[in-house]
């Protein structure tokens, strides 16, 4: 995997991969840097005292560690285990997930350029990383709003536009959801015709509506952009509650968070 910096930072979640196993203490190579180790000390295995490290370790063994100390002089890199929380452990398998995909899109992107991969790093590769922090967000962000988004923060045109044409393809579109309770009465002899002809104006087809208990109805809608979802749910809304109140009957909607 390429990476523009050649030393992870302190207090850095990183993907290691255990290589050997010593009575006190485990080496790992660190999977997101080129030819880089680091030590993790048998105290920074787990939260108890351990007797045996290799109860704990194996060799070839996947695991997120954190950076505590880097020598940069020496080359020395010191990890720990019993630092990385659950959800980080989780978070950071996401990513790394996200960024092995990066990479192949970007290599999409390179070879439609015509450029080798890694001169298409030096080229603008190691920048969107910088830019972004991952290379995975470069290729998110052409995928949910276009290259113009790159060209505005100052990614070139034609990558940009290469990147979008990748993306497009290969990610699927983040969508939004907002819903919310509507409160529908009748007490008429046709109160539950009135209530259905109400619903039935809600005909998008980014909405659901389901029924809860009486009164109470679920309203759903779902879209790529937060600003049309609250514009399609205003607009329906509004439509069911002045259909019921004109019929005679009461209507409310509580928007949930």
């Amino acid at each position: 995997m390429y990476n523009y910096k050649d030393f992870p930072e302190v207090d850095e979640y990183v993907i290691v991969t255990i290589t050997n196993i010593n009575p006190n203490s485990a080496f790992a190579k660190l999977d997101e840097y080129e030819n880089k180790s680091g030590m993790i000390h048998i105290s920074e295995v787990a939260s108890t005292w351990i007797r045996d490290i290799r109860k704990y370790l194996s060799v070839g063994d996947k695991k997120v560690a954190k950076v505590i100390s880097v020598d940069l002089s020496k080359g020395y890199i010191n990890l720990s285990l019993k630092r990385v929380k659950h959800t980080t452990e989780r978070d950071k398998k996401t990513e790394r997930k996200n960024e092995k995909k990066a990479e192949n899109l970007f290599s999409m992107a390179a070879k439609e350029m015509g450029i080798d991969l890694k001169e298409a790093y030096k080229l603008i590769g190691f920048e969107l990383q910088k830019k972004y922090d991952l290379l995975y967000t470069a290729f998110d962000i052409a995928a949910n709003d276009g290259a113009e988004a790159l060209i505005n923060d100052g990614v070139d045109k034609a990558w940009a536009e290469k990147i979008e044409l990748v993306a497009k393809k290969n990610i699927k579109p983040k969508e939004v959801t907002i819903k919310g309770i509507l409160d529908l009465r009748s007490y008429k002899p046709n109160g539950i015709e009135i209530i259905k002809g109400g619903l039935s104006l809600a005909n998008n087809e980014n909405i659901s509506i389901v029924y809860l208990n009486a009164p109470k109805y679920l309203i759903r809608v779902t879209s790529k952009d937060y600003k049309e979802c609250e514009k399609i749910l205003k607009e329906n809304t509004d439509k069911i509650i002045e259909y019921i109140v004109k019929n005679g009957g009461e209507a409310t909607f509580i928007r949930e968070k």
